[in-house]
């Protein structure tokens, strides 16, 4: 979410566009009535934090650990049969 950059109110976002494969564009419209300008936000990837292993490397019955998070009654209730 976005502030505006002229009155400070919440902004929403109207639409995107893809520039590359790593950068989007946003199109942000502010909320407040009295002002209600659109401005532009630039997305785009800064660096990767993590790195899996190739695919071909994984064994077939490979899931992440936190693709089933712990729940607050116990690990056994996300208990799933796969």
């Amino acid at each position: 979410m976005f502030k505006c950059p002229v009155c400070g109110a919440v902004a929403r976002t109207r639409t995107s566009r893809p520039l590359s494969e790593m950068t989007v564009r946003h199109y942000h419209q502010c909320q407040n009535f009295e002002c209600s300008i659109t401005f532009t936000t630039l997305n785009s990837v800064e660096k990767l934090v993590t790195k899996r292993a190739p695919r071909e490397k994984l064994p077939a019955d490979f899931i992440p650990s936190d693709a089933f998070p712990a729940s607050h009654y116990g690990r056994d209730q996300l208990n799933l049969a796969l």
